[in-house]
Protein backbone atom coordinates (compact mmCIF):
# COMPACT_ATOMS: atom_id res chain seq x y z
CA UNK A 1 0.00 0.00 0.00
CA UNK A 2 1.06 3.36 -0.60
CA UNK A 3 2.48 5.12 2.33
CA UNK A 4 -0.28 7.83 3.88
CA UNK A 5 1.71 10.70 5.07
CA UNK A 6 3.64 12.93 2.61
CA UNK A 7 6.31 15.37 3.38
CA UNK A 8 7.11 17.64 0.79
CA UNK A 9 10.27 19.84 0.99
CA UNK A 10 10.57 22.62 -1.58
CA UNK A 11 6.38 22.56 -1.89
CA UNK A 12 6.88 25.90 -3.94
CA UNK A 13 7.90 23.82 -7.10
CA UNK A 14 5.73 24.14 -10.34
CA UNK A 15 6.49 19.55 -9.98
CA UNK A 16 5.49 19.84 -6.20
CA UNK A 17 2.49 21.28 -6.81
CA UNK A 18 0.80 19.31 -9.36
CA UNK A 19 2.42 16.27 -6.73
CA UNK A 20 -0.10 17.59 -3.83
CA UNK A 21 -2.86 18.04 -6.12
CA UNK A 22 -2.55 14.53 -6.72
CA UNK A 23 -2.07 13.14 -3.10
CA UNK A 24 -5.16 15.06 -1.65
CA UNK A 25 -7.14 13.85 -4.29
CA UNK A 26 -5.89 10.48 -3.40
CA UNK A 27 -6.49 11.26 0.36
CA UNK A 28 -2.97 11.44 1.36
CA UNK A 29 -1.93 13.43 4.54
CA UNK A 30 0.30 15.91 2.96
CA UNK A 31 2.91 18.21 4.96
CA UNK A 32 4.26 20.89 2.56
CA UNK A 33 7.67 22.72 3.58
CA UNK A 34 8.96 25.86 2.08
CA UNK A 35 9.95 29.20 2.52
CA UNK A 36 6.68 30.47 0.58
CA UNK A 37 3.78 30.56 2.76
CA UNK A 38 1.78 31.10 -0.79
CA UNK A 39 1.44 27.84 -1.86
CA UNK A 40 -1.15 27.39 -4.62
CA UNK A 41 -2.80 24.73 -3.14
CA UNK A 42 -3.49 24.00 0.60
CA UNK A 43 -2.05 21.22 2.34
CA UNK A 44 -3.41 19.48 5.33
CA UNK A 45 -0.43 21.29 7.02
CA UNK A 46 1.67 24.15 5.37
CA UNK A 47 5.31 25.10 7.11
CA UNK A 48 7.03 27.91 6.21
CA UNK A 49 10.87 28.34 7.05
CA UNK A 50 13.15 30.88 6.62
CA UNK A 51 16.21 28.56 6.05
CA UNK A 52 16.46 25.08 6.12
CA UNK A 53 19.32 24.88 8.00
CA UNK A 54 18.55 27.47 10.72
CA UNK A 55 14.70 26.23 10.74
CA UNK A 56 15.86 22.09 11.08
CA UNK A 57 14.62 21.19 14.30
CA UNK A 58 11.05 23.15 13.07
CA UNK A 59 11.37 19.93 10.10
CA UNK A 60 12.68 17.30 12.42
CA UNK A 61 9.14 18.17 14.84
CA UNK A 62 6.77 18.16 12.34
CA UNK A 63 8.18 14.97 10.50
CA UNK A 64 8.61 13.78 13.99
CA UNK A 65 4.88 13.85 15.18
CA UNK A 66 3.65 11.52 12.02
CA UNK A 67 3.69 7.43 11.98
CA UNK A 68 5.76 6.27 8.57
CA UNK A 69 6.27 9.54 6.45
CA UNK A 70 7.70 9.77 3.36
CA UNK A 71 9.88 12.34 2.79
CA UNK A 72 10.06 14.11 -0.62
CA UNK A 73 12.85 16.47 -1.52
CA UNK A 74 11.65 18.93 -4.86
CA UNK A 75 14.17 21.28 -4.19
CA UNK A 76 15.70 22.69 -7.45
CA UNK A 77 17.67 25.35 -9.15
CA UNK A 78 18.69 25.74 -12.55
CA UNK A 79 20.62 28.55 -14.16
CA UNK A 80 22.70 27.81 -17.20
CA UNK A 81 21.86 27.04 -20.58
CA UNK A 82 25.21 27.48 -22.35
CA UNK A 83 26.22 29.12 -24.75
CA UNK A 84 22.75 31.38 -23.97
CA UNK A 85 23.14 31.27 -20.20
CA UNK A 86 26.35 31.39 -18.22
CA UNK A 87 25.61 31.39 -14.24
CA UNK A 88 26.99 34.06 -11.86
CA UNK A 89 29.19 33.42 -9.06
CA UNK A 90 26.07 33.95 -6.93
CA UNK A 91 23.99 31.45 -9.04
CA UNK A 92 26.57 28.96 -8.79
CA UNK A 93 27.03 28.77 -5.15
CA UNK A 94 22.54 28.60 -4.98
CA UNK A 95 22.53 25.50 -7.22
CA UNK A 96 24.96 23.75 -4.96
CA UNK A 97 22.84 24.86 -1.74
CA UNK A 98 19.54 24.17 -3.58
CA UNK A 99 20.13 20.87 -5.47
CA UNK A 100 22.74 19.24 -2.88
CA UNK A 101 23.05 20.85 0.09
CA UNK A 102 19.68 21.12 1.28
CA UNK A 103 18.18 17.63 0.67
CA UNK A 104 21.42 16.05 1.68
CA UNK A 105 21.94 17.58 5.26
CA UNK A 106 18.28 17.51 6.45
CA UNK A 107 18.44 13.78 5.01
CA UNK A 108 21.69 12.88 7.07
CA UNK A 109 19.97 14.02 10.31
CA UNK A 110 16.37 13.35 9.93
CA UNK A 111 18.46 9.81 9.13
CA UNK A 112 20.21 9.76 11.94
CA UNK A 113 18.43 11.54 14.64
CA UNK A 114 14.47 9.74 13.61
CA UNK A 115 13.54 6.35 13.91
CA UNK A 116 10.03 6.57 11.82
CA UNK A 117 10.38 7.92 7.97
CA UNK A 118 9.66 5.24 5.51
CA UNK A 119 11.62 6.62 3.03
CA UNK A 120 13.10 9.44 1.33
CA UNK A 121 12.77 10.24 -2.36
CA UNK A 122 14.78 12.71 -4.34
CA UNK A 123 14.18 14.64 -7.67
CA UNK A 124 16.98 14.13 -9.81
CA UNK A 125 18.08 15.33 -13.77
CA UNK A 126 19.77 12.84 -16.50
CA UNK A 127 22.65 15.58 -16.44
CA UNK A 128 23.42 13.71 -13.37
CA UNK A 129 24.85 10.74 -14.53
CA UNK A 130 27.49 12.85 -16.93
CA UNK A 131 27.69 16.42 -16.36
CA UNK A 132 28.39 18.23 -19.60
CA UNK A 133 29.26 21.87 -20.47
CA UNK A 134 25.60 22.91 -21.29
CA UNK A 135 24.64 22.69 -17.48
CA UNK A 136 27.49 21.62 -16.14
CA UNK A 137 27.24 22.84 -12.41
CA UNK A 138 23.17 21.79 -12.33
CA UNK A 139 25.01 18.28 -13.01
CA UNK A 140 27.38 18.92 -11.10
CA UNK A 141 25.41 19.60 -7.91
CA UNK A 142 22.86 16.18 -8.83
CA UNK A 143 25.66 14.12 -9.18
CA UNK A 144 26.67 14.68 -6.04
CA UNK A 145 23.63 14.23 -3.99
CA UNK A 146 22.66 10.62 -6.23
CA UNK A 147 26.17 9.81 -4.87
CA UNK A 148 26.08 11.11 -1.26
CA UNK A 149 22.76 9.59 -0.78
CA UNK A 150 24.08 6.15 -1.90
CA UNK A 151 26.68 6.91 0.47
CA UNK A 152 24.77 7.85 3.17
CA UNK A 153 22.68 4.75 3.11
CA UNK A 154 19.07 6.00 4.41
CA UNK A 155 16.78 3.07 5.46
CA UNK A 156 14.67 3.44 2.01
CA UNK A 157 15.49 5.45 -0.83
CA UNK A 158 14.24 6.67 -4.23
CA UNK A 159 16.25 8.57 -6.61
CA UNK A 160 13.74 9.63 -9.80
CA UNK A 161 15.38 10.95 -12.90
CA UNK A 162 14.17 12.68 -15.55
CA UNK A 163 15.26 14.26 -18.32
CA UNK A 164 13.36 17.79 -18.74
CA UNK A 165 10.17 19.06 -17.31
CA UNK A 166 8.28 22.04 -19.03
CA UNK A 167 8.64 24.23 -16.09
CA UNK A 168 8.98 28.12 -16.06
CA UNK A 169 12.97 27.35 -14.76
CA UNK A 170 13.02 25.55 -17.69
CA UNK A 171 11.15 27.24 -20.50
CA UNK A 172 14.17 28.33 -22.60
CA UNK A 173 15.41 24.79 -23.15
CA UNK A 174 14.89 22.98 -26.17
CA UNK A 175 12.38 20.22 -25.49
CA UNK A 176 14.99 17.37 -26.21
CA UNK A 177 12.95 13.63 -26.54
CA UNK A 178 11.14 12.47 -23.71
CA UNK A 179 10.45 15.86 -22.36
CA UNK A 180 7.42 15.56 -20.08
CA UNK A 181 4.88 18.30 -19.05
CA UNK A 182 4.72 18.99 -15.11
CA UNK A 183 1.56 17.25 -14.70
CA UNK A 184 3.15 13.62 -16.47
CA UNK A 185 5.97 14.00 -14.05
CA UNK A 186 3.72 14.33 -11.25
CA UNK A 187 2.01 11.39 -11.98
CA UNK A 188 4.60 9.24 -12.75
CA UNK A 189 6.26 9.98 -9.27
CA UNK A 190 3.64 9.18 -7.81
CA UNK A 191 2.96 5.93 -9.56
CA UNK A 192 6.85 5.28 -8.53
CA UNK A 193 6.42 6.02 -4.79
CA UNK A 194 6.74 2.43 -3.93
CA UNK A 195 10.03 1.80 -6.13
CA UNK A 196 13.34 1.85 -4.55
CA UNK A 197 16.90 2.58 -5.76
CA UNK A 198 17.39 4.78 -9.03
CA UNK A 199 14.42 5.17 -10.85
CA UNK A 200 14.17 6.35 -14.67
CA UNK A 201 11.24 8.58 -15.58
CA UNK A 202 10.35 6.20 -18.74
CA UNK A 203 11.64 3.38 -20.62
CA UNK A 204 13.33 5.48 -23.17
CA UNK A 205 15.15 7.49 -20.64
CA UNK A 206 16.20 4.06 -18.89
CA UNK A 207 18.02 3.17 -22.11
CA UNK A 208 19.45 6.69 -23.12
CA UNK A 209 20.59 7.01 -19.50
CA UNK A 210 22.64 3.38 -20.92
CA UNK A 211 24.07 4.80 -23.80
CA UNK A 212 25.47 8.29 -21.84
CA UNK A 213 27.04 5.71 -19.16
CA UNK A 214 29.21 3.90 -21.80
CA UNK A 215 29.67 6.74 -24.33
CA UNK A 216 32.83 9.22 -23.68
CA UNK A 217 32.11 12.42 -23.19
CA UNK A 218 32.84 14.09 -26.38
CA UNK A 219 30.11 12.49 -27.20
CA UNK A 220 27.74 12.95 -23.86
CA UNK A 221 28.28 16.76 -24.69
CA UNK A 222 26.33 16.34 -28.20
CA UNK A 223 23.21 14.98 -26.16
CA UNK A 224 20.37 17.69 -25.85
CA UNK A 225 18.89 15.62 -22.93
Amino acid sequence: MVNQEIVVIGSSSELATEFIKLCLQKSKYVISISRSDNNQIKTDRHIQIQNYFNDYLMIKNEVRKLSNPTVIFFNGFLAENRNFQFPTKEEVVKTDEINFAIPYVLSHKLNNELDNINKFIYISTMAAIKPRYKNFIYGLSKNKLEESIKYLKPSCFLIMRYGKIRTKMSENHTDPPFTLSVNKAAEILYENLESKGIKFASFGLFLLGKLIELLPMKIVRKIKV
